[in-house]
């Protein structure tokens, strides 16, 4: 029985973004280099990502998390250096979204894109 090629999969999809989508950046806060008391002013890392912001689908919106006036966003896995969250953030095009919901289309151990919900 053939297994199917999850790394292939991950590769074709960062190809078709890297095609149809743009650069983007996800930005994440970590604390400052204080101590644990009195770590200080947050610090902002980006982390560069290949993605496409499309419109929400209608089947994702929940009317609570997701709404209808929230984007969709598909980031490639293949090269991404961190795993996105709710806490983190999402620069497109100079416009700055908040993430809302994160998911992550990972059938196996290889994560093939992430699926983000995002709103301005």
């Amino acid at each position: 029985m053939n297994k199917f090629n999850y790394p292939r999969a991950q590769a074709t999809a960062l190809r078709l973004l890297e095609k149809f989508g743009q650069s983007g950046l996800l930005i994440r806060e970590v604390p400052g280099s204080g101590p644990v008391w009195d770590p200080g002013e947050p610090v902002s890392t980006p982390y560069g990502c290949v993605a496409a912001i499309l419109a929400i689908e209608l089947k994702d919106v929940d009317g609570t998390l997701v709404k209808s006036t929230d984007r969709t966003v598909y980031v490639a896995a293949k090269r991404l250096v961190v795993e996105p969250t709710t806490t983190d953030r999402f620069v497109f095009n100079d416009k700055s979204y908040t993430i809302v919901k994160v998911a992550s289309l990972e059938p196996s151990n290889v994560v093939v894109y992430h699926k983000l919900f995002v709103r301005a």
